[in-house]
């Protein structure tokens, strides 16, 4: 092979790295900037906002319901909560090598908005202090999301909430 054809190559290699390599931390933080704002649409008792960011054919699980099952749970949440809290660690958020699906699994708690917790702010990244700090003091639940990625957006294809049991949880 000539010598002038394998550097243009080898240099086209290393850009389409670096820009892969971007678009997968570009895809993390719109994530990660998506679950804050169905934290945030969920704490303003916003179902409509929270159903927004999700596919027209969203399930949740594990009572495999859809938009309309969905609705009414957040509906009754929301009334039995009244004005709430979510506090969560740093999610783990697997993007696949398309840049198209992806899965974000961390664990959370709701409680009424009055309640606090001091101390929980500067463990948010490292979930496993987190889960230490505050797994004694209240019930703790595991959300699990699959979401896709079509026009540019992220939405939430599937989400799985369950009882945290403290099994189970990694920080990797």
């Amino acid at each position: 092979m000539k010598k002038h054809i394998v550097i243009p190559a080898a240099i086209t290699l290393m850009v389409w790295g670096a820009i892969l390599a971007c678009s997968e931390k570009d895809d993390t933080k719109a994530l990660r900037d998506l679950i804050h704002k169905g934290k945030t649409l969920a704490e303003a008792n916003d179902i409509a906002g929270i159903l927004d960011l999700a596919t027209e054919d969203v399930r949740a699980m594990p009572m495999d319901l859809d938009r309309r099952g969905i609705r009414a749970v957040l509906w009754r949440t929301f009334r039995y909560y009244g004005p709430l809290k979510i506090l969560y660690p740093r999610p783990k958020i697997k993007v696949n090598d398309a840049g198209d699906h992806a899965s974000a699994r961390f664990p959370l708690l709701i409680v009424k908005k009055e309640q606090t917790f001091p101390g929980l702010d500067p463990l948010r990244e490292d979930p496993l202090a987190w889960l230490d700090a505050i797994g004694e003091h209240a019930d703790l639940y595991h959300l699990s999301l699959t979401l896709t990625k079509s026009s540019g957006k992220w939405r939430v294809r599937q989400s799985t909430l369950q009882r945290f049991t403290g099994l189970g949880f990694d920080a990797d």
